[in-house]
């Protein structure tokens, strides 16, 4: 059995799967973190991260240190090298909303194209990431924000996979990649449709500047 929660990188949020995980045995977590981290989650130590992965971590404690207390094995499944490149592409967008806020100009083409290339490099993981599950699963498995197609490989190998949502993706760049997603699949979305979310994201990084990431997730932004 694969839990599949769909959750925002929060604390708040993520204490749900530990609320959970109280009322069900499990096996083996799978958390949306670099395959580095296991060696030390197995030890029960945090890793040393950079700024990329801090909100990542912190969000993922309260699962962390329920599995260290009850002794569930916890998995990693971002490859090292891959999340490098995708701490590439998170410090590109971040440089596009600073450029953004400098000019008052925002070119869509170019985060499209960021975007357009973070959701290829997704894809391409998605095989490899339902092997490292597959290989490693018990009979109870939680798991964290596991895409469709990795839910469908997981199934084609014989296991019985349960979508659990804790979050409605609403942010403005749940939007923007939703958006990408839907043109890399052939539909028309106008460049106006992207320009008018964009100016959301920015709205959204300054709530975060003025109460935090935790809590702008928590506002209905879309």
């Amino acid at each position: 059995m694969i839990l599949n929660f769909l959750s925002v990188n929060t604390a708040w949020n993520r204490e749900k799967v530990v609320e959970f995980m109280k009322y069900r045995a499990v096996d083996a977590v799978f958390l949306d973190l670099p395959t580095s981290f296991e060696a030390y989650f197995a030890k029960k130590l945090l890793p040393p991260v950079d700024i990329s992965h801090i909100q990542d971590l912190r969000a993922s404690e309260p699962i962390i240190q329920y599995c260290w207390n009850e002794e569930v094995p916890i998995y990693c499944y971002l490859d090292d090298k891959d999340s490098e490149e995708r701490k590439k592409i998170q410090i590109e967008l971040a440089k596009l909303v600073l450029k953004a806020k400098l000019t008052e100009k925002i070119d869509v083409l170019e985060w499209k194209k960021l975007i357009f290339h973070d959701l290829a490099l997704k894809e391409g993981l998605n095989e490899l990431i339902a092997i490292k599950i597959h290989e490693n699963a018990g009979n109870v498995n939680v798991c964290l924000n596991l895409s469709p197609e990795i839910e469908n490989y997981l199934k084609e190998a014989g296991f019985e996979v349960e979508r659990i949502q804790l979050y409605e993706f609403q942010r403005p760049i749940d939007k923007l990649y939703e958006l990408a997603l839907k043109e890399m699949k052939g539909e028309k979305v106008s460049n106006e449709v992207y320009l008018e979310v964009i100016k959301k994201h920015l709205i959204f990084v300054d709530s975060v500047i003025e109460v935090g990431y935790e809590e702008a997730c928590k506002y209905f932004w879309m």
